[in-house]
C-alpha cells in the first residue's frame, strides 16, 4: 500500500543541516520512500548545504559583490534550499535577500540582455512566500517570454515532459508504486517528440527489477534524445521553472502537468487570434491551418491526463492546503481562448472567406476543447470529489458546468 505525504511530513517541520555537535535530523519519516505519495528525492535525501539557507545567502552576497551579473545569478544555491525544504517554508531572511535582487540588477532587464531579462521573469516565483498567485506558482512570466522570442509549444512541452520522465525514473527503485506514472510520462514524452515508443525485451521471463530495468533504460535514452532536441533557453527554463511549496514529490509532477497545460492553453489562444486576423484578410487556408494546429494541441493532453490519474488522494490534499490563492481559475491564457473564439466567429461572419470549410475545423476544435474539459472535470471528481477549489469556486461542480460550455456554441 502506497503511504502518502501527511502535511506535516510535508511542509514541517523542516530539518535542519547538520553542524559539528550535533547529527542531522533525518530529511523524512524513513517509513517514507520517495516518489509517489512519498516526499521529493531533495527532500528524502538532501544535500546538507541545502537544508541551510546560508549557502544561498553567501553567494547572493558574493554575487552582489562581484558586480550584480545577471548571467552569474547562483540559481543554483537558491533552489537547492527551495527544493530542499519547500517554498512555504523559506525563512524571511532568505526571502528578503531575493527580493532586493532586482533593484540591484547591474541594468535594467530591457537594456541588460538575455539573462537580466530571464533573472527577471524568474525573481516573481521565489519571492512570492506564501502569498503568490498562478503566474508566480508556474514561472508563467518565463515562458512568456520564450514565446516571444519564437520558441515552439511542442519543445517547450517536450522538454517539460522530459524532465517529468527523468524525475519520475529517478525514484523507481525504491518506489515501484510510480511504475504506473512512469510508463504513462514516457509514452506521453514519445508522442510528443515523435520517438519511438520502447518495447519490452523478449525472451526469458523478467522479474519486477528486471521490469523497472528496462524501463528506466527507455526513460534514459527518450529523455537524452528530447533534451538534444531543445534548445538551451528552453532547457533552462525548464530547469528554473521548479519550486514546488512543499516537499511533496506529486508536487513536482503537478507543476510540470500544469506548465504543459499552461503552454497549451497559450498557444491555442496565439492560434485563435492569429486565425482571426487571417479570416479578416481573406486567408482562410492559413486560418485552417491555425485552427488545426490547436486542436492537435489541445487532443494531445490525453496523454498528460493519464499522468495526472497517478495522483494519490492524500497528496494532492497536502498541495491543495499549502497553494491556496494559486488556482487555475487565474490563467489569463485559458480565458484567452475562451474569450477570442467568439472575434473569430463574428469576423468570418463578416468576411468574404467560404465559411463551411473554416466551420468545420472550429466544431473539431470546440469538440476537443469540450473533450479536455470533460475529462478534467472526471479527474477532479476522481482525487478532490466535491470539495470547493483553491479559486473559491464550487470544485468539481465548477468544472462541470465549464466543460458544458461552448467555444462555437452559434455553429450548433
Amino acid at each position: 500500500m502506497t503511504t502518502v505525504l501527511s502535511p506535516a511530513a510535508a511542509v514541517g517541520p523542516v530539518p535542519t543541516a547538520p553542524t559539528a555537535k550535533a547529527a542531522p535530523a533525518p530529511a523524512v519519516d524513513p517509513a517514507h520512500a520517495p516518489g509517489v505519495g512519498g516526499p521529493s528525492m531533495a527532500a528524502a535525501r538532501p544535500d546538507p548545504a541545502d537544508l541551510d539557507p546560508r549557502r544561498a545567502l553567501r553567494e547572493l552576497e558574493c554575487w552582489r559583490a562581484d558586480g550584480r551579473d545577471a548571467a552569474r545569478f547562483p540559481y543554483r544555491a537558491v533552489l537547492g534550499h527551495y527544493r530542499t525544504v519547500g517554498k512555504n517554508a523559506v525563512g524571511a531572511e532568505l526571502l528578503t535577500a531575493l527580493r532586493a535582487v532586482g533593484p540591484a540588477l547591474s541594468a535594467p532587464a530591457e537594456t541588460a540582455g538575455p539573462a537580466a531579462r530571464l533573472l527577471t521573469d524568474w525573481l516573481p516565483q521565489v519571492v512570492d512566500g506564501t502569498q503568490g498567485d498562478y503566474d508566480s506558482y508556474l514561472g508563467s512570466p518565463v515562458y512568456a517570454s520564450l514565446a516571444r522570442t519564437g520558441a515552439r509549444t511542442e519543445e517547450v512541452i517536450t522538454a517539460l515532459l522530459a524532465d517529468l520522465v527523468a524525475t519520475e525514473a529517478a525514484t523507481l527503485a525504491g518506489a515501484p508504486a510510480g511504475l504506473a506514472r512512469t510508463r504513462a510520462a514516457l509514452r506521453a514524452l514519445t508522442a510528443s517528440a515523435g520517438l519511438p515508443a520502447g518495447r519490452e525485451s523478449k525472451g526469458a521471463p523478467h522479474t519486477a527489477q528486471d521490469d523497472t530495468a528496462d524501463l528506466v533504460r527507455a526513460c534514459a535514452a527518450a529523455v537524452a534524445a528530447a533534451r538534444d532536441a531543445a534548445s538551451s533557453g528552453v532547457l533552462r527554463a525548464v530547469e528554473l521553472t521548479l519550486t514546488p511549496t512543499t516537499r511533496s514529490h506529486d508536487e513536482q509532477m503537478f507543476i510540470r502537468v500544469i506548465q504543459i497545460f499552461e503552454a497549451v492553453f497559450a498557444a491555442v489562444g496565439r492560434s485563435i487570434q492569429a486565425a482571426t486576423e487571417a479570416v479578416a484578410a481573406g486567408r482562410a487556408d492559413r486560418a485552417r491551418e491555425l485552427l488545426e494546429g490547436a486542436t492537435r494541441h489541445v487532443a494531445g493532453t490525453s496523454g498528460v491526463f493519464r499522468v495526472l490519474t497517478t495522483m494519490p488522494k492524500d497528496a494532492f490534499a497536502v498541495i491543495r492546503a499549502n497553494t491556496d490563492g494559486r488556482s487555475a481559475v487565474q490563467s489569463r491564457a485559458y480565458r484567452t481562448v475562451e474569450r477570442s473564439c467568439p472575434e473569430l466567429h463574428s469576423a468570418l461572419l463578416s468576411s468574404s472567406v467560404h465559411q463551411y470549410e473554416l466551420q468545420s475545423v472550429m466544431r473539431e476544435l470546440d469538440t476537443a476543447w469540450g473533450a479536455m474539459k470533460r475529462t478534467h472535470w472526471g479527474i477532479t471528481m476522481k482525487v478532490i470529489g466535491k470539495v470547493r477549489g483553491t479559486g473559491g469556486t464550487a470544485g468539481a461542480s465548477y468544472l462541470r458546468e465549464a466543460a458544458e460550455a461552448r467555444l462555437f456554441p452559434a455553429l450548433g
